[in-house]
């Protein structure tokens, strides 16, 4: 992709300043900007000077500016302006001071409370979007924009969709970024409110999480993984009332959802009334713990069992020592006496050698323990070479993605974790990329059926061939035919009807009477090329008769008998590179040469034109 010029220290049609570039997409440059005329700060997105050459593309721009300037809600970026300038198509917006939830997201997940708030606000001005019947379509938190007086506002509804309309994008391209792309988007199906809450839920669990649901892979595995896979656990210390938003809000059918952002903003601050409750226990100081009454207070010592002599007095003392009164003094507590002393000590003696052989079995029954290797990229073989080795046993299954049938691209547990030998090991096998439904292009002209079939990610193969009765370059057959599933990237033979040439399809020659075999004709039209030649003294003479030929229809067109009726007769002239044309359509035909009063020699060849 070639770089755009720098445009900061320009000024739009005069008016709009370019002072420095805040940001940048594939699509256009936004600047930080000066409008001259009011005096306030602006954000300024320039149009970049390639797609500027497109006119889809500047459509695309003017109507992004138009859908942006319908909304009207303080949590949406407000736009001011719309021009073309001499450096391109631009548009101007209400500049927010502040930083993107992406740069934000850089220093970690944010706390529970605080991911929850943002999401309210961002769900409240989406929902202001979806009642004026936009879908955002591209909801991540580069979009996200967090004011510094703690507003949060939504931007860049470049990919929107009008929320009555069932299209999609001019091109072919899926619209949207994968990590935060929902279901229906991956499949290229038409977007709705419910599109926008999915991908507000995977910008709300990054928040929780520290990072999006799916993060690793291709475009297509990404896809992939939103349709099939479940999002692994949120850390332990989120609550489950915004846990149940997430999860409502991450269902794979849009109908599972929240129908609109307004519904989840609403479900949002339900959540947020418990705050702080309902949470997973988190592992705390042994001096939070409750003893034996219920009461707060100390834990127990921890014995630790080494099995060695050392630890005897310690054991002695946690299981044995009597109670002490709390406010008496040492000595009101009256001492057992020796023969109990004596039978204590013989007691304590056991459990500490209980306590060492239990230890020595535990140690002496647990299992090897072995290190999960890496085994992604691996194909089947190799993980199972690799895994025999360490003691581990692989579990298959398989899922589509874009790596090569065979491979694996996914295990668990994760390398380098510590798990008995012997423990199985899940891994997901790739069964190549997902088949595709293999469109209908019969009757197309060639050039839009490859186009059809490239967007359906399938190659194809062209053979041109006579086809009578179709327009010259129309398919006339494909293999395979529609509606099979093909693999992506598989070829499909098309069969493209070549334009009509004259084609040569019996000859024969004979001297004054004779009549030729049968020939059957495809085109509309067919033709008699001949030569004929007097013989003997007629060449003298002021006037000669010559054969004739007559065509006659033995078979009509769609296969019926015929009664043999004449398709039209000529006399036969002297001379060369004679032809005689018949418009009578296809059929069986053969041609009939009756002598004439004169000798002659003959020669002659059907053509069909087709």
């Amino acid at each position: 992709m070639p770089t755009a010029p720098d445009l900061a220290g320009r000024a739009l049609d005069g008016r709009y300043e370019l002072h420095e570039k805040l940001g940048e997409g594939s699509f256009g440059r936004v600047y930080r900007g000066l409008d001259r005329r009011l005096g306030r700060p602006v954000a300024v997105k320039v149009i970049k000077p390639w797609w500027a050459e497109d006119s889809a593309w500047v459509e695309r721009f003017e109507r992004e500016a138009r859908l942006l300037a319908r909304i009207h809600d303080p949590g949406v970026v407000q736009i001011f302006d719309i021009g073309h300038a001499e450096e391109g198509p631009y548009y101007v917006a209400e500049l927010v001071e502040g930083e993107s939830l992406a740069e934000r997201l850089r220093s970690g997940p944010l706390a529970p409370a605080s991911a929850r708030a943002i999401a309210e606000q961002l769900c409240r001005s989406l929902a202001s979007a979806h009642r004026q019947g936009v879908v955002h379509c591209d909801v991540k938190p580069a979009n996200v924009l967090l004011a510094a007086g703690g507003e949060v506002k939504v931007g860049d509804f470049g990919v929107a969709r009008l929320a009555e309309s069932t299209s999609q994008a001019p091109s072919a391209t899926v619209a949207g970024t994968p990590r935060y792309m929902s279901p229906e988007q991956a499949r290229g199906k038409p977007t709705t409110a419910a599109t926008d809450v999915y991908s507000a839920g995977v910008v709300l669990y990054e928040m929780l999480a520290g990072r999006p649901p799916f993060a690793d892979g291709s475009p297509v595995e990404l896809g992939l993984r939103h349709l099939q896979d479940p999002p692994p656990e949120l850390p332990p210390a989120v609550a489950r009332p915004l846990r149940e938003v997430v999860a409502r809000a991450l269902a794979k059918e849009p109908c599972e959802r929240f129908p609109d952002a307004e519904a989840m903003a609403d479900a949002l601050q339900r959540a947020g009334d418990g705050e702080g409750r309902d949470a997973a226990p988190q592992p705390g100081p042994a001096a939070g713990a409750r003893n034996g009454n219920g009461a707060s207070g100390p834990a127990a010592p921890t014995v630790s069992l080494r099995g060695g002599d050392d630890d005897a007095p310690t054991v002695a003392r946690t299981l044995l020592a009597p109670p002490r009164t709390p406010g008496l003094p040492p000595e009101a507590g009256q001492p057992p006496p020796p023969e109990r002393r004596h039978r204590l000590a013989i007691l304590a003696a056991a459990l500490v050698l209980v306590a060492v052989a239990v230890a020595l079995l535990v140690v002496s029954g647990s299992p090897a323990r072995t290190t999960v290797p890496e085994l992604r990229s691996l194909p089947r073989a190799g993980v199972q070479a690799r895994a025999r080795r360490l003691r581990l046993h692989p579990v298959f299954t398989s899922r589509h993605s874009a790596a090569k049938q065979g491979v694996a691209i996914a295990q668990s547990p994760a390398p380098g974790m510590r798990v008995d030998a012997g423990s199985s090991v899940r891994v997901v096998l790739s069964s190549g990329p997902p088949p595709v439904r293999v469109p209908a292009v019969t009757g197309q002209a060639a050039g839009a059926a490859e186009s059809v079939l490239a967007g359906a990610g399938l190659r194809w193969s062209v053979e041109y061939l006579a086809a009578p009765s179709s327009r010259p370059g129309v398919v006339t057959r494909q293999l395979p035919a529609a509606p099979a599933s093909a693999p992506r990237g598989s070829t499909v033979a098309l069969s493209v009807a070549e334009s009509p040439r004259w084609r040569t399809l019996t000859s024969f020659s004979g001297v004054d009477d004779g009549h030729s075999v049968p020939f059957r004709i495809m085109g509309r039209r067919w033709r008699v090329s001949y030569e004929m030649s007097f013989r003997g003294t007629c060449v003298f003479l002021v006037f000669c008769e010559g054969p004739s030929a007559n065509a006659r229809e033995l078979e009509a067109g769609g296969g019926e008998p015929s009664e043999g009726g004449s398709a039209g007769s000529f006399e036969l002239s002297e001379g060369e590179g004679k032809t005689h044309v018949y418009d009578t359509g296809p059929g069986l035909y053969e041609l009939v040469v009756s002598g004439g009063r004169d000798s002659a020699d003959w020669r002659m060849s059907v053509q069909d034109y087709y």
